[in-house]
């Protein structure tokens, strides 16, 4: 696949064209992920699940199966100075109206997590804090993960791991905003655990496990996992000689197939570093990053999110969705 796109600096930036390549060489099948320490954010889930419908609705004699996988990094290191870490413990609202609400709702006070040896799947969620911030939001859908891990016996004296609460809860909200993208009724769709195998393109073989959720739409299969492979970027990367580059896993993955939801490397506001890590995973493991990009830019130049609301959490979706449809043409 390494003949598609535009290559740049270990990475292939991927056209709708040349999915439709991929597709026909990969017999119908389409893999996707995002990689995001803890969850992907709502703005760029939507631009993700908009796009993956205009893939089916422009290809859809050739779609047979789309698998969508979330990657969490557990393993990595904490930052509350990180708005896209701080985000999980301290969630802020994207209102119509710009007030601002923020909730905290992290067991340890911040002054304990801006230590610097936390690791991300070492965090705790306070379960009275998320209901009282579910009460003021009004966000259901978090109340439906919520019970589902009472249910399954995850909340222990009021307390649940960062990693499974916001791994359910972003499942949770797939199949809520699906609803509405794909115009069909998800709301028997079960969401359920899932442990499989994962085969990488050097022969790597690895269990994971964590949440999935499937549903259809024109009869085309959509599955979305999501899942921590801190184990994974840990056994691969001692492989490749490199203990901070967890590109090089992401790059094993497009080497199996896989496309990379997220913007442009060279326009992220870390482009150097980015770029830098992009590159070596490519000289390291010989497998370009497949990217298809997802672009909120034009949306904070229009006025419809500000700068940094593209990591918040979305009330009114629809009025978002219609406004990206627009302005995207997806």
């Amino acid at each position: 696949m390494e003949k598609y796109g535009i290559k740049s600096n270990g990475y292939i930036k991927l056209s709708l064209d040349e999915i439709l390549h991929i597709l026909e060489e990969k017999g119908g099948n389409l893999n996707f992920m995002f990689a995001r320490q803890v969850a992907p954010y709502n703005i760029e889930t939507i631009l993700a699940l908009l796009h993956i419908k205009k893939i089916i609705d422009t290809y859809q004699d050739k779609v047979r199966k789309v698998i969508i996988d979330s990657l969490q990094w557990g393993e990595d290191k904490f930052s509350l100075s990180n708005i896209e870490k701080r985000i999980f413990v301290e969630p802020q609202i994207l209102n119509s109206d710009d007030s601002d609400e923020r909730y905290y709702i992290a067991v340890l006070p911040k002054s304990k997590l801006r230590e610097n040896n936390i690791q991300i799947w070492s965090i705790y969620l306070d379960t009275t804090k998320i209901s009282e911030m579910i009460e003021k939001t009004g966000l259901k859908y978090m109340e439906k993960s919520l019970c589902h891990l009472i249910r399954e016996g995850k909340v222990e004296n009021g307390r649940v791991k960062i990693l499974d609460f916001w791994g359910l809860t972003t499942s949770y909200y797939i199949s809520e905003i699906s609803s509405y993208i794909f115009g069909i009724n998800n709301d028997n769709n079960g969401i359920k655990e899932f442990k499989d195998e994962i085969g990488l393109i050097n022969g790597g073989k690895h269990y994971i496990y964590g949440y999935i959720l499937k549903f259809e739409y024109k009869g085309i299969e959509l599955r979305f996992r999501i899942y921590d492979i801190s184990h994974i970027h840990k056994k691969e990367i001692e492989r490749y000689g490199n203990k901070k580059n967890g590109y090089i896993a992401i790059s094993l993955y497009s080497g199996s197939g896989y496309i990379l939801f997220e913007e442009d490397f060279e326009k992220s506001s870390a482009a150097e570093k980015i770029t830098g890590f992009s590159r070596e995973a490519k000289e390291k493991t010989g497998y370009y990053i497949l990217l298809f990009e997802l672009d909120e830019k034009e949306l904070i130049k229009r006025g419809i999110i500000g700068k940094e609301d593209y990591v918040k959490f979305i009330k009114d979706y629809g009025v978002i969705i219609d406004n990206i449809r627009k302005i995207y043409g997806i």
